[in-house]
């Protein structure tokens, strides 16, 4: 890695050090609760009572998949899919959720708690607010200069400068992966798998940090990092007032949805 730029060995590093924390999270909750007083048992995902091997399976999946692709995306930037590779791209990633998904939504589900629209669509705003206000106080501060001269991190993700540099269609199929598909495979598996694993092994708030560090680790960004990590803690949260994926998913959608806009109709407002 000593001849990658400082940003891409940093960024390297923290998703390799946030997904082995992933695996080793659960093997010490496991340790100390057999020696120790026990957490009272969480079910794998709330409202729903999947089998342990099936819940273990996917989740050291998803974590090693989406930390390699991460991590080839942060070192070959410039290595860019073609349009039917990211067609490509589409399908599998429905093809290897869709397992989950219908198997989320057969299981038998627990009574979930009443929660109002209003209720729904406060945290909705509550959660864009946030990681708006976050990036906005970053900019501000003028720490993302700091970071960005310090480190040659660029200004934006690599997906973003794929979405400005890109043609209509490979626009429009980036739109949908983000708008769409991103969400629900997401929150499938940082808020619906590795969320709630380390949280049986190891409590809420150690599976909150945990699992939030990863997900904005995996996006390679060092500007976007404490954003996505103040995003992720957020979404954790309201995953457990909701009792349910579609609240997280719900919110990761309209965020998404904001973002491409900007990128797409204003992307002189990006620091580009």
């Amino acid at each position: 890695m000593s001849e990658l730029p400082l940003y891409q060995e940093l960024i390297i590093w923290i998703i390799l050090g946030c997904t082995l924390a992933c695996f080793v999270l659960p093997l010490c909750g496991l340790a100390r609760q057999k020696w120790t007083n026990p957490i009272p048992p969480v079910p794998q995902f709330p409202g729903s009572s999947f089998p342990h091997i099936f819940a273990y399976f996917y989740t050291a999946f998803f974590v090693l998949t989406f930390a390699m692709a991460s991590i080839q995306d942060v070192r070959l930037p410039d290595e860019q899919l073609s349009p039917a590779e990211m067609v490509e791209n589409i399908v599998l990633q429905i093809a290897l959720y869709t397992p989950f998904l219908i198997a989320y939504f057969a299981l038998p589900r627990r009574e979930l708690p009443h929660s109002s629209l209003w209720r729904k669509m406060s945290w909705v705003l509550a959660a864009l607010c946030t990681i708006w206000i976050a990036s906005g106080l970053l900019e501000a501060s003028q720490f993302n200069k700091w970071l960005a001269e310090t480190t040659q991190c660029p200004p934006v993700q690599n997906v973003v400068q794929r979405m400005l540099e890109g043609s209509n269609f490979e626009r429009g199929l980036m739109a949908f992966m983000a708008i769409i598909v991103a969400p629900v495979t997401e929150e499938c598996c940082f808020r619906g798998f590795v969320y709630n694993i380390l949280k049986r092994w190891n409590g809420r708030w150690i599976a909150t940090f945990a699992s939030a560090l990863l997900f904005a680790a995996v996006h390679g960004s060092l500007l976007q990092l404490i954003p996505l990590f103040i995003f992720g803690i957020v979404q954790c949260i309201a995953y457990e007032k909701a009792r349910s994926l579609w609240l997280p998913i719900a919110i990761h959608t309209v965020f998404n949805a904001c973002s491409s806009l900007v990128i797409l109709l204003f992307p002189e407002m990006l620091p580009i």
